[in-house]
């Protein structure tokens, strides 16, 4: 017995005629979805002489919330911090091999890499995944061997850019329109760098105050990493809880 003769009993059992449903349900193709987004959102807005990084702290999986007190940005070495949001599984991964990476180069040259050979070398881990990616979207900030900061957007695949105000995540089509109409704003340029780092830190807080209001994906905390040449600032805010 072949696999036609079944065939042929089958479709004089259940003719499509008379049993449409039927057919229709086991024509239906099988699929799997190894990825799915569990929201978030980050921003980074960088200038020469200082750098802003935020996050949201809520992890979503369609309307449940697994967290609310998630990290999604990581301080990878004195000079570097890796920013991400997407999947959170693959976040994860990603973030603990980069930063083992960086810090066994660290290790090898006696000496902190500057922010753009750590962008160069995020790009090789996310480009050798290129056929099953990580479904994560990055953003790299940090500070170069001659002290300024530079900041460095990625995809999934590691095409990156620099970028002085990016964005990533859920509310990334209502953020980044607004970044690329204020971030060079001329005013800024005869301000001192308190007035500015000020500024752009209101500017972030009341953005993920609009946009929690807009997307369920977003809420709970926001997580704002400062990038200065003497070091890094931390500071935590609230935001909806529902």
């Amino acid at each position: 017995m072949n696999i036609q003769y079944w065939k042929i009993i089958l479709f004089q059992e259940f003719p499509k005629n008379r049993f449409p449903l039927y057919w229709k349900k086991s024509e239906t193709p099988h699929s799997f979805e190894p990825y799915q987004n569990n929201g978030g959102t980050i921003i980074s807005v960088s200038l020469e002489d200082f750098s802003i990084v935020a996050s949201d702290t809520r992890v979503t999986s369609g309307f449940s919330i697994p967290s609310r007190n998630a990290t999604r940005i990581l301080k990878v070495s004195e000079n570097i911090l890796l920013s991400t949001s997407g999947m959170q599984v693959d976040m994860l991964i990603l973030q603990e091999e980069f930063k083992n990476g960086v810090s066994l180069r660290e290790i090898e040259n006696k000496k902190n890499i500057p922010v753009s050979s750590g962008a160069y070398f995020l790009s090789s881990i996310l480009y050798s995944r290129r056929f099953f990616p990580y479904y994560t979207f990055n953003i790299i900030s940090g500070k170069e061997l001659d002290g300024k900061i530079k900041s460095f957007s990625f995809d999934a695949v590691g095409s990156f850019e620099s970028c002085s105000g990016a964005s990533s995540g859920s509310g990334q089509l209502f953020i980044q329109p607004i970044l690329d109409s204020t971030i060079k704003c001329h005013s800024l340029k005869t301000e001192s760098k308190k007035n500015k780092i000020l500024k752009k830190l209101i500017m972030i807080k009341h953005l993920f105050l609009k946009i929690s209001k807009r997307n369920i994906e977003i809420g709970d905390g926001v997580q704002i990493f400062i990038f200065t040449r003497k070091g890094i600032l931390v500071e935590n805010s609230i935001l909806k809880c529902d």
